[in-house]
């Protein structure tokens, strides 16, 4: 069982991880996901169904009482609560209990009998009741979306965060929640009751407030007082322990240039590249590694080098990194292909610096150049991100797939739907029908008869109980010929074989950092991976239309700039296409100008709290060939501002020219004539 929790949790963390990232429908699958392994773990440990049973009872009552919300296309004194609940697998109100019910009550009673169905089905694992308030908490926040979903989101996160306290009746989170919902429906005395059941638990500022302004509603304004006066104590007290520093109390923060660089991954980017201030080892430059013993030196030859390498795959340059660095066998090998004559070749010399090898050394060196004749494209090198994390701007193709599956609940007739409806008594009955706008087949003695929302085993059953009244044995049967017209009409939406050809649409993520979707409508995808941008579109498609499948594809990314101003050659924005480091940057303005001061190039950025940020760095001894690497390289990230300021010559040239060639000979000009016609006096 503590498996069990410990991989329910997973679930539940990448489902608030999603959530946070407005993937909404995707984290509500991976909650449900953590409750069923709590659900049939339970059931493993003691031997039954009970714990499943009752979780499937749950959902499917939650699931069947949309039938009861109210909706713009049908009037709430039109529905038929009796026929709808005889219809439904939820017991409730079947038989006559159902009786004379109101579409509001019987909501109640669908959502009372599905938290308590939810409690059974969580036990009393704290896991499942961490995940049933994180439903309660995402269905809370569906409920202030647009859209027909948000109707029912309330009450549906009600029943969750209930549910979540009849497993675990101590988790103070839920039932924090649960007293704000009650708050916002105006169940003040209600709300009073959960926020102190809370405060109880676990004391925190905003809990107290919440408690203030309910007492505020109630008209006990003395305890409001009392109340608000913790609040302020337990916030000076948070502060006191300094839980709300001020991270933005410098308008510029200055950061060496390692913080700086471990600042290039962003939520959009995604984990940044290794830090090329590691520089690069060249191995053939090193003095040899000592011969290995045991199993290695079988390997080598009596020189201690290895054999020769039958791939003829040149070795390149390997990364240093802090600490030991092992010693590839194949680095070490004499090269089996001639060197070119006007290749230049270097060691790295303490007390000299770079100094050329002779042909000697050369020979026993490791060639360490990388492309070959044939191998200009270079090898494969790492990704550059781990993770994608879309971002406006970015385009995607949108590709759709009919699925072929299996429903999980049966097909329930819709507007456009085709049936055929034949009778083995009179064949007078037989005819093909649409189910129409309203909803409604039109049937011989019968008239309008209402067909959609129902299964065509349910519309065969009314219309037998229909027409017992003209016929002793109707024979009634029902046969779909065209179903799912839903689906259809999106294929028809996407479908673009007259044009780019597939199913399939082109979208950008826009400024806001949503897409729209047809059915859907606008859909927030910034901060999303591709998986998780699909798995948030396929659940909200399978809320509306069974059978459909989407495949998010990345078809350009947005593009991201670096500027380069100051003493370079062409100052400017650049666009990034790919990694970048601040030399690469200076190459792409041209290189830098003579008198540049290239010991403190400074370089801007904004974090992701809209801090600005900067380092300054020295890239002379790189530059000017007095290191193997620049101490001071790093990676670039979006919106960087590189500066390269001017150098002490530059500086001095330019205080001259504005003071005395600008300033104050402009104003007083110096000028002389010598008169060779007259002597000259003392």
């Amino acid at each position: 069982m503590e498996l069990a929790a410990r991989e329910s949790d997973l679930h539940a963390q990448t489902a608030f991880e999603l959530a946070s990232r407005g993937a909404y429908y995707a984290a509500r699958a991976q909650f449900l996901a953590a409750v069923r392994i709590i659900a049939q773990s339970l059931d493993a440990e003691h031997r039954t169904t009970l714990h499943s049973r009752a979780l499937t009872a749950g959902l499917t009552a939650m699931y069947e009482a949309r039938d009861f919300a109210p909706r713009p296309s049908v009037v709430e004194a039109d529905l038929d609560v009796a026929s709808i609940a005889s219809r439904h697998r939820t017991p409730v109100l079947q038989g006559p209990g159902g009786r004379g019910a109101t579409p509001q009550r019987a909501l109640e009673a669908y959502f009372t009998f599905a938290q308590a169905k939810l409690g059974v089905a969580g036990g009393r694992e704290l896991a499942a009741s961490m995940a049933y308030y994180g439903l309660g908490k995402l269905h809370a926040v569906l409920a202030d979306q647009p859209g027909e979903t948000s109707r029912l989101a309330r009450p549906q996160a009600m029943a969750f965060l209930q549910a979540s306290l009849l497993v675990h009746p101590r988790n103070h989170l839920a039932s924090h929640e649960l007293g704000v919902l009650l708050a916002r429906a105006n169940r003040f005395e209600d709300a009073r009751t959960a926020l102190t059941h809370s405060v109880s638990i676990q004391p925190n500022a905003t809990a107290w407030r919440n408690l203030a302004w309910v007492y505020r509603q109630l008209g006990q304004e003395h305890l409001a007082e009392r109340t608000w006066q913790v609040a302020v104590a337990a916030e000076r007290d948070a502060a006191a322990r300094g839980l709300r520093a001020d991270p933005n109390a410098e308008i510029v923060h200055w950061v060496d240039a390692d913080q700086f660089a471990a600042m290039a991954r962003s939520p959009c980017l995604g984990p940044s590249p290794p830090n090329p201030r590691e520089g690069v080892r060249l191995t053939g430059y090193a003095s040899p590694p000592a011969a290995p013993t045991g199993p290695a030196a079988r390997q080598l030859g009596a020189s201690g080098h290895p054999a020769a390498n039958p791939d003829r795959t040149p070795p390149s340059l390997q990364a240093s990194a802090p600490g030991p660095v092992p010693v590839n066998p194949r680095f070490g090998q004499e090269p089996d292909f001639p060197i070119p004559p006007h290749q230049a070749l270097f060691a790295q010399d303490a007390a000299l610096g770079w100094r050329p090898r002779d042909r000697g050394e050369a020979a026993r060196a490791v060639f360490w150049q990388l492309y070959l004749q044939g191998e200009y494209v270079a090898r494969a090198r790492s990704a550059h991100v781990n993770e994608y994390r879309l971002r406006p701007d970015d385009q995607l193709d949108m590709i759709y797939r009919m699925t072929r599956e299996e429903t999980s609940q049966p097909y329930r007739l819709n507007v456009g739907d085709e049936i055929r409806v034949e009778s083995l008594t009179d064949p007078n009955l037989n005819r093909d029908l649409v189910v129409q706008p309203d909803g409604t087949i039109t049937m011989r003695l019968l008239g309008q008869v209402k067909a959609t929302g129902k299964t065509v085993t349910q519309l065969r059953e009314d219309l037998e109980k229909a027409y017992v009244k003209y016929y002793k044995v109707p024979a009634i049967s029902v046969t779909p010929l065209k179903m799912n017209t839903r689906l259809e009409d999106l294929r028809a939406t996407v479908d673009r074989r007259q044009g780019v050809g597939g199913q399939s649409q082109l979208v950008r993520v826009t400024p806001e950092g949503s897409i729209s979707l047809p059915a859907l409508g606008c859909v927030s995808a910034q901060g999303l991976t591709l998986r998780e941008l699909q798995q948030e579109l396929n659940e909200r498609y399978r809320d509306q239309i069974e059978g459909l499948e989407v495949i998010p594809v990345l078809v350009q990314r947005a593009p991201r700039f670096v500027y380069v101003l100051g003493e370079v050659r062409m100052p400017g924005r650049f666009e990034m296409a790919g990694p970048t480091t601040l030399i690469q940057a200076i190459s792409m303005a041209g290189g830098w100008t003579v008198g540049s001061n290239l010991r403190q190039v400074v370089v801007f950025r904004r974090d992701d709290s809209w801090r600005l940020v900067a380092t300054m760095v020295n890239l002379q001894p790189a530059l000017y060939a007095r290191q193997p690497y620049p101490p001071g390289e790093i990676w670039l990230s979006d919106s960087d501002v590189v500066i390269v300021p001017k150098g002490k010559i530059l500086v001095a040239d330019e205080f001259i020219e504005l003071v005395f060639t600008r300033g104050i000979y402009g104003v007083f000009p110096l000028s002389s004539s010598i008169s060779f016609a007259k002597t000259s006096t003392l």
